[in-house]
């Protein structure tokens, strides 16, 4: 195992060369569609459905297989040998097969497991499952709920430990303008990168070119295996099924890669659009959210299923009178490096705060960049513009003695230059 080697059948997604394992193309990809699948929240018996209606694999799956292959430790590149066995101590060896799981997208997948047979079989819905740390001994709270003489029910998380218990509704009454600021930023960045991050879209797109070369031929094959009658007609009618279906996954996945690279060709008009919106936040405090009052809108599962996706844990205070306030939240470390990622790919402009002030402070660009965002700006706004030569930045000294909403750092045309900050602000 040390050396590579793989004792047994390879797990779906791989194959065996040479006693060593080398990932399956079109195997993979079912494999990555799985966990994608389950840390977006769908269930492994729904998975399960789906993969036997499509005839996946051609192949008949069971909810105990997706269950392995979503603990398998295999596809991030790991293998633990004896970890079924009782009574008897496992062995770990690193780096023995090629990972087709990113380590992070497993990671979520063991936590998304463990709160699935926490909620098992759960009736009521609590918006803040295994989110909310008890705020004297810090274990995380589970459910309870009880009945009003009116017969209403009202939801508590409550400490197992210390048996401490806070309403459901006054955590939320705390957290509702931050969740209308949650909903505002993350739902933007869902509807336009969010899909397509960490993919590089050339490779993707000659990978999947490649699999539906591999199974034009593969149906050549099972073809003329027919006629010279090898094969039989149910078996060449499974075959083409599965190859049609195989076919039907690869084709939407290149389909959706195109649409990454037209979309990501709007990055500017978009990253425009989403600066006007914290620039209205900025000047106005007002959101399309807030004022829409679109979380309250929302149904108790989608409030669930929007902290889980977002938040990992929330820490609260509670004061003698049972008044609650919220001392930090936790936001999932996905969602986080998603957020630097699109920073660095320059498709955002992240919002900083500074002595209670909010400023956007946007990634270096270049001098022709900064005309043309100030051009588009100007579209919208009167726009004052003030270039700045300066040694490093302090946003806090910046921040103290002007009207500037936006700071944007230029590119150094050489490692000698000083740093030339443009300074944004807007007349009445």
């Amino acid at each position: 195992m040390k050396k590579g080697h793989f004792v047994g059948r390879p797990p779906i997604g791989y194959d065996k060369v040479d006693k060593k394992l080398v990932v399956n193309d079109i195997e993979s990809e079912v494999i990555r569609r799985i966990f994608d699948l389950y840390v977006k929240g769908v269930a492994a018996n729904a998975i399960t459905k789906l993969l036997n209606k499509e005839k996946v694999l051609n192949r008949k799956w069971i909810p105990t297989l997706v269950d392995r292959i979503l603990s398998n430790e295999i596809y991030i590149g790991n293998y633990v040998h004896r970890k079924t066995v009782s009574n008897e101590e496992s062995q770990r060896f690193d780096g023995v097969a090629p990972a087709i799981i990113e380590e992070e997208v497993f990671n979520i997948a063991q936590i998304q497991k463990q709160k699935n047979l926490k909620n098992y079989k759960r009736k009521q819905t609590y918006i803040f499952m295994q989110s909310i740390k008890c705020p004297k001994c810090g274990t995380i709270m589970g459910g309870c709920s009880s009945k009003s003489h009116t017969g209403e029910k009202h939801c508590y998380y409550q400490c197992a430990n210390c048996k401490t218990r806070v309403s459901e509704k006054k955590i939320e009454k705390q957290m509702i303008n931050f969740f209308d600021d949650m909903l505002d930023f993350f739902l933007l960045i869902d509807n336009t990168y969010k899909p397509y991050l960490y993919q590089d879209t050339e490779k993707e797109l000659k990978k999947c070119n490649e699999i539906i070369d591999e199974l034009n031929t593969k149906e050549k094959r099972i073809k003329s295996a027919f006629v010279d009658g090898i094969v039989e007609e149910i078996e060449l009618k499974d075959e083409l099924d599965f190859i049609k279906n195989q076919k039907k996954i690869t084709e939407e996945k290149i389909k959706d890669l195109t649409i990454k690279e037209s979309t990501v060709d709007h990055k500017n008009e978009m990253r425009l659009i989403y600066n006007l919106k914290q620039l209205e936040q900025i000047k106005n405090k007002s959101y399309y959210v807030r004022k829409n009052h679109l979380w309250d809108k929302l149904s108790k599962e989608k409030k669930q299923e929007l902290v889980f996706k977002y938040i990992d844990n929330i820490s609260i205070e509670v004061d003698k009178k049972k008044n609650v306030s919220i001392k930090k939240i936790n936001i999932n470390k996905k969602e986080i490096n998603n957020i630097g990622y699109l920073f660095r790919e320059n498709c955002f402009d992240l919002l900083v705060n500074s002595n209670d002030k909010n400023l956007i402070l946007s990634n270096y660009k270049s001098k022709e960049e900064i005309e043309s965002y100030v051009k588009s700006l100007s579209e919208f706004y009167k726009i004052k513009q003030n270039n700045l030569n300066i040694d490093s930045i302090n946003l806090e000294e910046l921040n103290q003695s002007s009207d500037v909403l936006q700071i944007i750092p230029s590119k150094k045309e050489s490692k000698f230059d000083k740093e030339s900050l443009t300074l944004l602000s807007i007349n009445a």
